[in-house]
């Protein structure tokens, strides 16, 4: 029996994978990076993170580029590519001499890793889950980003602390490579059997419709403002705890935001089969907000860990959930190219988020900058009403016909 007659679960199993790779060498590992080409090329880490911000905007763009491809493209094809692509920016990334070396291999991995990230692993799972399990099987395969920050990233920080950037980045560009091309080929299909036959052709005509209506673009604005306080607070959150406590409690409350974030996708992931899913949208809205005041107000050992667990149940939700709202509302057959353009946005409050809570620590100190982090998040919490309700997905297009 072939693998793609067996159980769409090899499909999530492969998707994990891939997700787990791409992240660990990827959004995890940036300040990794940045820190040893700091420190071993001299760069400014101003520069540096101009850098990073390019990435993000480069790989929302080559996001939609990738939502067109695989609507003519099998997927496993899009990933082995953008594999090749961002294995090759990595392994060479070490070696930069220049400030604009790392500009243009930064801007190369975000065109590679938007092939092997979410866009593609979540269109994957939507094809193949076209019921109330839908849910379940996406917070699975997107636990894959937080596994690969646990996993990955301290053993990419040993290696690196002992072999140096420009020894260690070949191995690092290549172990992608090797790791994610055979889980694309063994484990992915675009398309379940029975569906493949039937799959939509590209549309016009709907998505131009769908951009256009108020659900999308509330929801987009609101996600822009939900994933910039997010990335930006975890992006924050060791230094803030850092100066209150010391470094043991700030790792610790990264662990526990890190850890409780899949706890919560995966029962998330089983609540949304039976609770509203805007609904519980709203709630990790208002709980993010929660837990960032939590974490602005924390004075101790205990409340900082407390505010880091509140936050993080939201975190792994949050992410989850967007994909989903999309789905639902607009069916799959206009899924990637839809969920490519909101990612796209959303890419730019992920840029520039932890940006915005630097500077406002620069100008005054932590406790202002997650406020205002918790502020933004009850702005989106009323972006996200504004919205309305959620838009009826026609059956046909929603099961691929």
């Amino acid at each position: 029996m072939r693998l793609s007659e067996r159980s769409p679960w090899w499909v999530v199993a492969g998707v994990f994978l891939v997700l787990m790779v791409s992240s660990g060498f990827g959004f995890y590992n940036l300040s990794v990076y940045m820190n040893a080409l700091a420190d071993e090329r001299s760069f400014a880490v101003g520069e540096l993170s101009g850098a990073i911000a390019v990435m993000f905007v480069v790989s929302g763009v080559s996001g939609m580029v990738v939502a067109r491809l695989m609507e003519r493209v099998d997927v496993r094809w899009v990933m082995v590519a953008g594999s090749a692509i961002a294995g090759t920016s990595l392994a060479t990334v070490g070696a930069a001499q220049e400030i604009w070396h790392v500009w243009l291999l930064y801007a190369l991995f975000g065109i590679g890793n938007s092939g092997i990230s979410l866009i593609p692993g979540t269109t994957l799972v939507t094809r193949w889950f076209p019921g109330a399990n839908r849910s379940v099987a996406l917070s699975v395969a997107s636990t894959g980003l937080s596994t690969g920050g646990i996993v990955l990233t301290p053993a990419c920080a040993s290696v690196i602390h002992h072999l140096g950037i420009e020894a260690a980045m070949p191995w690092f560009g290549a172990f992608q490579f090797v790791v994610i091309v055979p889980i694309a080929l063994w484990l992915v299909r675009s398309w379940p059997d029975e569906a493949r036959a039937s799959a939509p052709p590209p549309v016009s005509e709907p998505i131009r419709s769908a951009l256009g209506s108020r659900f999308f673009l509330a929801t987009t604005a609101a996600y822009v403002l939900i994933l910039g306080t997010q990335v930006g607070a975890v992006a924050h959150l060791f230094n803030h705890v850092q100066r209150m406590t010391d470094h043991v409690v700030a790792s610790l409350a990264v662990s526990v935001m890190a850890g409780v974030s899949i706890v919560g996708r995966l029962l998330g992931g089983v609540v949304v089969t039976t609770f509203p899913i805007l609904a519980f949208t709203l709630l990790n809205v208002a709980g993010q907000s929660l837990g960032m005041a939590a974490i602005a107000y924390a004075d101790s050992e205990v409340t900082a860990l407390a505010g880091a667990a509140v936050f993080g149940l939201t975190v792994g939700n949050l992410l989850m959930l967007q994909p989903l709202i999309v789905v639902q509302a607009f069916g799959v057959g206009r899924y990637p190219r839809l969920y490519a353009v909101a990612h796209a946005a959303t890419t730019l409050g992920v840029a520039g988020g932890p940006l915005a809570m630097g500077l406002l620590h620069d100008a005054f100190d932590y406790r202002v900058a997650f406020l205002a982090a918790a502020l933004t998040s009850g702005v989106a919490f009323f972006v996200f009403v504004a919205a309305g309700r959620l838009p009826s997905a026609d059956v046909g297009d929603d099961m691929g016909r």
